[in-house]
This record gives structure tokens, sequence and C-alpha cells, in this order.
């Protein structure tokens, strides 16, 4: 009996001491897209990277700073922004062109106000986004603020040649929900993502 306690002893002592107990740390990559891609969440280096690019894109909006919000593009992007069709970056530039045209001589100021910007893994290096937001005018003459929409923004990112792109862009204003108040969208009814 004593043989049989010393033996399993020595066994729980052996047990305890090998060298496999505790896993090496290693050190995690710098991007999504390094070694092996994260399946569970997004890395906050690259939470922060496309939270830049979301909010810089917006602000050159607002600012009709067209050629800075390309930037911000990947060259197939594609989605649709308040019933303007995405598909590729100069088609997008053609269209936004004429509506930053109607607005330039105007005496209102676009602000996009986002919050609630959720970050989720898709495919390979591909990032989805969802996020609220508000778009705001301002009379630069009497300084009234008027409230344009208000709705979800949708999409996606890529990681490419070490930079975050925007490749889906989608527009969903809760105002579409009430056709009284969102008339001239004539293909409500057909869009769809």
């Amino acid at each position: 009996m004593q043989k049989l306690v010393l033996f399993l002893t020595a066994i729980a002592l052996f047990s305890c001491n090998a060298g496999n107990q505790h896993p090496k740390n290693t050190a995690a990559p710098d991007t999504i897209s390094s070694a092996s891609a994260y399946t569970n969440y997004v890395r906050f280096k690259d939470k922060q990277l496309i939270e830049h690019v979301i909010y810089s894109f917006c602000e050159h909006f607002d600012n009709g700073k067209l050629d800075k919000c390309l930037e911000f593009m990947d060259d197939s992007i594609e989605g649709n922004i308040d019933n303007i069709r995405l598909k590729g970056k100069e088609n997008w530039k053609a269209k936004i062109n004429t509506l930053l045209e109607s607005t330039k001589n105007s005496h209102y100021q676009p602000r996009h106000m986002l919050t609630n910007l959720q970050v989720k893994p898709g495919n390979n290096d591909t990032i989805n986004v969802s996020m609220y937001g508000s778009c705001l005018w301002t009379d630069l003459e009497t300084g009234q603020i008027q409230l344009m929409s208000v709705g979800s923004y949708k999409g996606s990112l890529v990681y490419k040649e070490g930079q975050w792109l925007i490749t889906r862009l989608y527009t969903l204003p809760d105002s579409r929900l009430v056709k009284y108040f969102y008339k001239d969208a004539a293909m409500d009814s057909t869009i769809s993502l």
C-alpha cells in the first residue's frame, strides 16, 4: 500500500511540474490582417483606425471636400447613400458632384453626428460596421438648426495596403419608414440590402 501511495505522489508531483502547463504568450498581431485573423472580436487599434476613417469621411463630406472622401474608399465601393447608388469611386464622384454643386451657394452647413458605432469582424480582412446617424443643417445667416435626417448607416471596410477603406456603405434614414415625410425617394420599395 505504501508503494502505491509513493507512486501516486510521484505522479502528482511530475504532473504539476509539466512544461506545457502554461502556454507561451505570443505577441498579438498589429492588425486583423496579420498572422491569423481574429473571428470573435476586433482589436482596439483596428477599431480606432476604422472610427478615424468613418469620422473623417463624414467630416470631409460635410465640408464639401469630395476628393478627401475618395481617399477613404476602396475602388470598388458599392452601396446607396440617400438614394444615390454607389458602384465604384468614379461613379460615386460623378453623382455626388451634382449634389455638392446644388448646396455650394446655399447658406446651410451640413453636419453629421454618429453614435452607437458597432464594429464586427467579417470574412477575411473585412469588418462590418453599423451606426446611428443624424444629419443637421445649420443656417449660416440665422443660426437656426434643422434636422434633415436620422437613421442607420451600415457597411463594411477592408484592410488593404496598410489602411482601412470603405467597401460598402448604405444609409437607411428612418424617415423612409414614413412615406409622408420622404416622398422624393421613388425607389424606396425596390431598394434592398
